[in-house]
């Protein structure tokens, strides 16, 4: 924890379940986010262990596609917030409502997302060891394609570490149609491959402009979890094949049969 930091604090940028983000501006004039739990939130000691946790894994992060985190606390009436870099930009689910993006910003972008996914599976605590983080929510909403082009991975709120244990199975958090298969079944491991899988699919929409899982809930997950390995190139043919299978190695429904993100980075930039 951190002491409260002077901000200046100015209008709404979204409300979600557990917190209101904000624009604020420093003591030095520079502006920033200010996450705000909700009041009524914070009676709750498993939502509070969730929302701080996120402030402690962004404080172990230093990768440029993740906002830092400036500091952590509690007001005084023991309410959490987190501030955090102030990015410029749109989301990712805005820029795809457009359709299809080029090729190579496609690439470009994929490689960005899957950097910043190894530098929070591969991330250590103070002592060395892996901090086996996962963020579980990479969803469009949470990909933000900044002014100058590149892209930032926002949202930690439900990430796993070994500072904090996945939800027990049967408890879905995350956004529907972007959740990996063993996360949707409840069966295997959820680890850093399960952010890949995800990855995969922004990036198969990318490439594409269509949504590769779309409909009502069940539909959506029994797609997931039980449907054929989508081809990119049956929508479109200029996805190359190389792209186009390892599109397939990354939404494998195995997991152990997906690359880790490094891999899959480096056969994107490769191209082959």
């Amino acid at each position: 924890m951190t002491e409260p930091p002077a901000l200046r604090v100015g209008p709404s940028l979204g409300v979600g379940a557990m917190a209101e983000t904000f624009v604020a501006q420093d003591a030095d004039g520079v502006t920033r986010v200010l996450k705000r739990m909700h009041r009524h939130c914070a009676y709750d000691p498993a939502l509070v262990a969730m929302f701080e946790h996120e402030g402690r894994l962004l404080g172990r992060l230093d990768h440029p596609a993740i906002p830092a985190m400036r500091a952590q606390y509690r007001d005084a009436s023991g309410v959490p917030h987190l501030v955090l870099d102030h990015v410029k930009g749109r989301g990712l689910d805005a820029v795809l409502a457009e359709g299809q993006v080029t090729q190579a910003t496609a690439v470009a972008w994929g490689a960005q997302l899957l950097d910043a996914l190894d530098h929070i599976h591969t991330r250590t605590d103070e002592a060395g060891q892996c901090l086996e983080a996962v963020h579980r929510d990479v969803a469009p909403g949470n990909v933000l394609v900044r002014d100058d082009g590149a892209i930032s991975l926002i949202d930690f709120g439900i990430a796993t570490s070994r500072w904090r244990d996945a939800p027990e199975r049967g408890v879905l958090r995350g956004t529907r149609g972007y959740m990996a298969p063993e996360v949707v079944t409840g069966e295997g491991i959820i680890d850093g491959r399960s952010d890949v899988f995800v990855a995969a699919v922004l990036l198969y929409e990318m490439l594409t402009g269509r949504r590769l899982y779309s409909g009502g809930a069940t539909a959506v997950m029994l797609a997931i979890a039980e449907g054929p390995v989508p081809s990119a190139r049956e929508v479109d043919a200029s996805v190359p094949a190389w792209l186009d299978a390892l599109l397939e190695r990354c939404l494998a429904r195995r997991p152990e049969e997906r690359p880790t993100a490094s891999e899959a980075r480096a056969l994107l930039l490769l191209g082959r």
